[in-house]
């Protein structure tokens, strides 16, 4: 008797880039501890910085380093130059820029940021429509703003979305820096 094997091919769903669609921009604050400062190796143009904060900075800025679900790293393009100025271990005063295309998408609620928030990054966020469009994304919520209440419905209605609906972006992050130092010159500082 002879036999085969069969090797089975399962086909897993990889995502298309979102491209196009409704943009989007949102700036927060953060304070958190400078993991990583380092001159791209492509262009030696711009710098890259990795700082991780507290994942509800709502409770506070510190968070437990032995403890993931305290905090996230947040992996992004520096502007401003402060890369070069800025060392690994010092905490930083800031604010992170989140921009990209929305998509609409079947989800049945806000996928949370993994342990990462970092450029190209899947984020799904919940939308809610009432004297303005809101889109949270858990770690951070974005408002749309429209030249008119017309404009407003008609765009709306071609991109599918409504209150309740849900929409994905492959986001884009930016980190800028105001000021650096110790933890404690950094938290005291209002």
């Amino acid at each position: 008797m002879v036999g085969f094997i069969v090797v089975a091919t399962v086909r897993t769903a990889v995502p298309r880039p979102i491209k196009s669609g409704l943009e989007f921009e949102a700036a927060f604050p953060v304070k958190g501890r400078i993991l990583e400062a380092l001159l791209c190796p492509d262009c030696e143009a711009e710098g890259y910085i990795r700082m991780r904060i507290a994942r509800d900075p709502k409770k506070g800025w510190s968070y437990d380093p032995k403890d993931a679900a305290t905090y996230v790293d947040i992996y992004g393009l520096d502007p401003r130059d402060s890369y070069s100025k800025v060392r690994a271990g010092e905490w930083a005063e800031g604010r992170v820029i989140c921009f990209g295309f929305l998509k609409r998408v079947r989800a049945r609620r806000i996928s949370t940021v993994g342990p990462v928030l970092e450029s190209g990054s899947r984020l799904v966020g919940a939308v809610r429509v009432n004297s303005k469009v809101e889109i949270d994304f858990g770690l951070f919520q974005s408002e749309l703003a429209f030249a008119s209440d017309e404009e407003r419905r008609k765009i709306l209605k071609e991109a599918g979305v409504k209150a309740g609906s849900f929409v994905a972006t492959d986001v884009g992050v930016d980190i800028e820096l105001k000021r650096w130092g110790s933890k404690e010159t950094v938290l005291r500082h209002g």
